[in-house]
């Protein structure tokens, strides 16, 4: 297995311009600024002495500084910034993230600065990504980064059932050797748009009466899950029946012509929901149907979910795994940047501006008892948000005040249902 490693994220754009607290902490601590850790970093390439090395455990970049002559090259070589030559000491130094403990991260009044840790989420992975590298996914699709790291962390005792739809090509595979790796790794079932909780009914029924514990998971689209595929689901949340239904929600249905379904937002644009004199984009609010599957008596646990919060997810699917009275529903939020008319290489960033903003708020129920599991210090305007795609390009002030409310009701809502962290 790869070793993913520490890292400091910032989110460099919305620092206000007058602050220096960052900074200022890292200079009085190590004379020096932040390191960018780099997967094949300069400096070590550089280094007469061989004093510049990289950890392969958790890729820290370290100076070992009985070894360093004080050349200085390091600091000329590295493109970033990232070493300061202190010419006092004839020594480089660079940033240690503080031996796991960032001064700066602690520092940072708008908590625009978080320390990111691999083994809290790779301590969760049971094996590796049993889908193939390729796929005919559109490049920077979250569904597809979702689609492999919920495998990995279910592991091999389970059987996935698809419907037709973008996912279907990472579980098959289209036109390419793309899908499942090997046969025996992740035993997989179409099923249609109209039936994936009955067939994932059927199957659970049929390894329970042989007496073999299989959990049977989907991962399908919210066409099939809002709307052509919602009276089969209610119907087993509403028996109860022991399954996994993961619902990947890019809010319209995005394989077949990027028409609206019910999840697409109000205001939003679609090929359904044109824009023009007539017509401002959906003129409805979305269907909220984690909420909806929550209040299920037969639903166990409930948990919205983004891959921008890989931890958050990962904890929820363990829970979801630990489940055995009832069924499971999570409610994953995957913005396409295709149908959305976004950049494919900022849809991560497009999920944390969903959560930030409070649009797409992370909680979990468990049998109705419901807990928000990231509670956003700073809330951003939605419009930090709907400025990240086209689809949204359209919407004047007032319009951008009814969606604001639209959210802020909705967040209302789930605070009155959940407990204090």
């Amino acid at each position: 297995m790869k070793a993913l490693q520490d890292t400091i994220k910032i989110d460099e754009g919305k620092c206000p311009p007058d602050c220096s607290i960052c900074s200022e902490t890292c200079l009085e601590k190590h004379s020096t600024i932040i390191c960018n850790q780099c997967g094949e970093p300069v400096c070590e390439e550089y280094c007469p002495t061989g004093a510049i090395t990289k950890d392969p455990e958790n890729g820290m970049v370290r100076i070992e500084q009985t070894k360093c002559l004080g050349c200085g090259l390091c600091s000329l070589a590295c493109p970033y910034g990232g070493i300061e030559y202190n010419a006092d000491k004839k020594l480089s130094v660079k940033c240690d993230q503080c031996d796991g403990d960032p001064e700066c991260v602690k520092a940072c009044p708008q908590g625009l600065l978080t320390f990111i840790q691999n083994e809290p989420i790779t301590t969760h992975f049971q094996m590796e990504d049993p889908l193939s590298h390729g796929t005919t996914m559109c490049p920077g699709c979250p569904a597809e980064i979702a689609h492999r790291f919920t495998l990995r962390v279910l592991g091999k005792d389970v059987i996935l059932v698809g419907a037709p739809g973008c996912a279907c090509a990472m579980i098959l595979g289209v036109e390419t050797p793309g899908g499942i790796k090997a046969p025996e790794s992740v035993p997989c079932h179409m099923a249609l748009l109209t039936n994936v909780a009955s067939v994932m009914t059927g199957m659970k029924r049929y390894y329970n009466k042989i007496g073999k514990d299989v959990k049977v998971v989907s991962f399908v689209g919210d066409g099939a899950t809002a709307d052509i595929g919602f009276q089969p689901l209610s119907g087993a949340a509403e028996r109860g029946e022991n399954i996994i239904y993961i619902c990947y929600d890019n809010e319209a249905y995005m394989n077949t012509g990027i028409q609206r379904s019910g999840t697409t937002p109000l205001g939003a644009w679609t090929t359904t929901s044109e824009v023009g004199p007539n017509q401002r984009g959906k003129g409805k609010e979305g269907k909220y149907v984690p909420l909806l599957m929550a209040l299920h008596g037969g639903v166990s646990y409930t948990a919205t979910a983004t891959i921008a919060y890989p931890q958050d997810y990962a904890r929820k699917l363990k829970k979801a795994m630990e489940v055995k009275d009832g069924m499971v529903y999570i409610h994953l939020f995957s913005p396409c940047p295709v149908g959305w008319r976004g950049e494919g290489d900022r849809v991560i960033e497009m999920c944390e501006a969903a959560v930030e903003t409070n649009y797409f708020p992370l909680w979990e129920a468990e049998k109705r008892v419901f807990r928000l599991t990231h509670e956003v210090k700073h809330t951003r305007p939605i419009e930090e948000f709907t400025k990240m795609t086209d689809r949204f390009r359209h919407l004047g002030r007032e319009e951008l005040d009814t969606l604001q409310h639209v959210v802020e009701e909705r967040m209302a809502t789930i605070r009155k249902l959940a407990r204090p962290l």
